[in-house]
């Protein structure tokens, strides 16, 4: 059995980390996997993903050349996993090839991609797809408004995580160790929580830590300039090894306006640290506040500020929440039991 996972890109996001842990286990468990991106060779996840031995084929050139690499390439592979509606449009033309393998396809975006003829291509689509899977009740609850399809059709399949054997070991240090894990754009509201640990003065209890980077960061960082927040808000740009985000994490917040799933959460979640977290997409269906999280209405800014500082004060609560948080990832979430429907589809 060959399996490729085709792309639009192996940029940083939710959809390509989740490629990236499906392709690990299943390297792991010995498939001959390889993945086919519409992207560049620089494109963040590239590099991990080579770097696992898996050979990623970067499809680039005009429409016609495009077509001819994926045609040709396409041909080795009994399984086709595709993972974005750019994709399935990118395969229009060459439907036909398509018609002799087995296609799975993921729909992992809450919404729909700002591209023409994506209605159409997915009506072509369903001459050759064999199995639809959606990584949420929203997805296949929406999926006939979305593309004339049937949801009884969809199946539904979490995000998979890698989960240690043991939760990590937090609340160890004088000072908690949060931090936020995401683009530093407006809907996730990072501005808001540097703007709190100032007006609140937590620096002395807590230290948070800002991994990413986006169009928001040049506000934060003159907001840790005004209020003199050098030694307690650090920005630590795009880090892309999860360990060296997660080893010395107490707490993730995320402040976000909206969301689906942020696979930050379940990172956090799968390493036994707590989340706090606003109470939007998908999230309070994962946590039960004060069981294995705790989360927030947006704006709610003096609610989340309690938070903190029980979770400072009480640190057996905070142990017992993240021992909560990483048994019910493990059950629920974990890569090896993902992968295991997946592979049963492509057999």
């Amino acid at each position: 059995m060959r399996i490729v996972h085709c792309v639009s890109s192996l940029k940083v996001g939710g959809a390509e980390k989740c490629v990236k842990n499906l392709i690990k286990v299943q390297k792991q468990k010995g498939f001959d996997v390889e993945v086919l991106s519409f992207g560049d060779k620089s494109d963040a996840f590239q590099y991990d993903i080579e770097s696992l031995g898996v050979n990623v084929i970067n499809v680039k050139g005009n429409i016609l050349t495009r077509l001819l690499k994926a045609i040709h390439y396409l041909q080795g592979f009994s399984t086709i996993h595709i993972h974005s509606p750019a994709v399935i449009k990118a395969f229009a033309p060459i439907f036909p090839v398509l018609i002799f393998k087995n296609v799975i396809y993921t729909i992992h975006g809450e919404v729909e991609p700002p591209i023409g003829f994506i209605k159409g291509s997915h009506k072509l689509a369903q001459c050759y797809i064999n199995k639809v899977f959606g990584v949420s009740e929203s997805i296949k609850k929406g999926i006939r408004q979305r593309y004339g399809w049937n949801s009884h059709d969809v199946t539904v399949i979490n995000n998979g995580v890698y989960c240690p054997t043991l939760p990590h070991q937090i609340a160890k240090q004088p000072i908690l160790n949060l931090c936020t894990v995401c683009r530093l754009v407006p809907l996730k509201n990072i501005t808001q929580l540097v703007e709190a640990f100032a007006r609140y003065e937590l620096g002395h209890l807590a230290t948070l830590n800002v991994y990413g980077d986006g169009p928001e960061r040049g506000v934060i960082e003159r907001l840790v300039e005004v209020h003199k927040l050098h030694d307690s808000v650090i920005l630590h740009g795009e880090v892309l090894n999860e360990d060296a985000i997660y080893d010395h994490q107490d707490i993730l917040l995320i402040n976000s306006t909206t969301e689906g799933l942020p696979m930050s959460l379940l990172e956090a979640m799968a390493r036994g640290i707590p989340v706090i977290s606003t109470s939007v997409g998908q999230i309070p269906k994962l946590i039960q506040h004060g069981e294995n999280g705790f989360i927030y209405d947006v704006g709610d800014i003096e609610s989340w500020h309690k938070l903190i500082l029980s979770q400072i004060h009480d640190r057996d609560k905070l142990m017992q929440v993240g021992q909560h948080a990483f048994a019910f990832i493990k059950q629920h979430y974990a890569i090896d039991d993902v992968s295991a429907i997946y592979e049963a589809a492509y057999r």
